[in-house]
């Protein structure tokens, strides 16, 4: 079964996407970013794919503080 595997990061402060080099967004928050991931993989599921979502969170921000919405 074919693969697809979407990354979710930051960067430069901006939320995003990536599949294969390429990056969609910006997202407003995690939050947002991570519901396009996931419904970008369940519809690649849909269509016969094995899909799976990466996030990647910065490693500065500190336990406990608000990231997109998400604590």
């Amino acid at each position: 079964m074919p693969e697809v595997c979407y990354v979710v990061d930051a960067v430069d402060g901006v939320w995003g996407v990536s599949l294969n080099d390429k990056r969609f967004g910006p997202y407003s928050s995690l939050d947002a970013a991570m519901a396009a991931a996931s419904g970008a993989a369940h519809k690649a599921e849909a269509q016969g794919y094995d899909a799976s979502v990466i996030i990647n969170t910065p490693d500065e921000v500190p336990v406990g503080d608000d990231i997109g919405g998400v604590t």
